[in-house]
């Protein structure tokens, strides 16, 4: 269940990019209560409010991180009384362990870290209430690890169960607002100041080539990584081919929460084998 290589790409671009994975730094915390707010409007959704009346709801989020987005949805739950278990997930092992930290910090108590390929997240053999990809992620799955991914996680929710995924229109935002730039100022968070540049795309996997480079530090730093530009149609559409049901939960902007409810569990992620031409 654990990926060496991606785990430390993983570690290497999180030390590159500006993205908060501090919850004790100032953009840390700004970003905790954004959260927050976000995870009190999920709540008021009428899937999430007939599932909680369960008292006792099981949490997994994927690709977690440091947590933010689980722990936040485990604090607001505990403080309506409801018994939260919760288990992230990540192949960063450093991640994992801020988020054991800072949970005991939060008040979290049942709760559990385990280093995990998100595609492999069928292998689990606990069956879950909620499943939760926050943070943007969806950019480090083309489209056939999504269809992976998607399985994996049908697989392990219970059958009223409910995938929330954190997303943005990145074709609306990227290609159409802003304009595609080959070269690109990310940002500066932390003494972290990035820059990328366009250095290919891969046709049978549709994902953009970018080197990033942090100018912040000496030496500087420089990693490729593969991203998948996704809009929200799409990742509807996909989660639609494994859930019953879909809606969408405006955040802020063109970001949204996306609900897959009721798992339809027809196929197996065992059963997706690698096509030929991937090959």
């Amino acid at each position: 269940m654990r990926s060496d290589k991606k785990s430390v790409e993983l570690s290497e671009f999180f030390s590159i990019f500006p993205w908060p994975d501090d919850p004790d730094s100032q953009e840390g915390k700004e970003y905790f209560e954004r959260t927050v707010k976000f995870m009190e409007k999920l709540l008021e959704h009428q899937w999430i409010k007939q599932l909680l009346k369960k008292k006792k709801v099981k949490i997994l989020e994927i690709c977690g991180g440091v947590g933010f987005g689980g722990i936040a949805l485990a604090k607001i739950l505990s403080e309506k009384n409801i018994d939260v278990e919760i288990l992230i997930t990540d192949l960063r092992e450093d991640s994992l362990r801020k988020a054991e930290n800072w949970s005991i910090k939060m008040g979290i108590k049942n709760i559990k870290t385990m280093i995990m390929d998100a595609k492999e997240i069928g292998k689990l053999k606990d069956k879950f209430d909620i499943a939760l990809l926050y943070g943007l992620s969806t950019p480090h799955f083309n489209p056939w690890e999504l269809v992976k991914l998607l399985s994996s996680v049908s697989s392990v929710l219970s059958d009223d169960g409910i995938f929330i995924v954190d997303e943005s229109d990145r074709r609306y935002r990227i290609f159409l607002v802003n304009n595609y730039q080959w070269a690109l100022a990310e940002g500066s968070i932390e003494n972290k100041f990035c820059v990328s540049f366009q250095t290919g795309y891969s046709l049978t996997k549709g994902t953009f080539k970018r080197t990033y480079i942090n100018f912040s530090k000496t030496p500087i730093k420089a990693l490729e990584m593969e991203t998948f530009m996704w809009g929200l149609s799409e990742v509807c559409a996909f989660i639609w081919t494994f859930f019953n049901d879909v809606d969408l939960i405006q955040l802020e902007g063109i970001r949204y929460f996306i609900l897959g409810y009721s798992p339809r569990k027809k196929l197996k992620s065992s059963e997706l084998k690698e096509p030929t031409l991937l090959k």
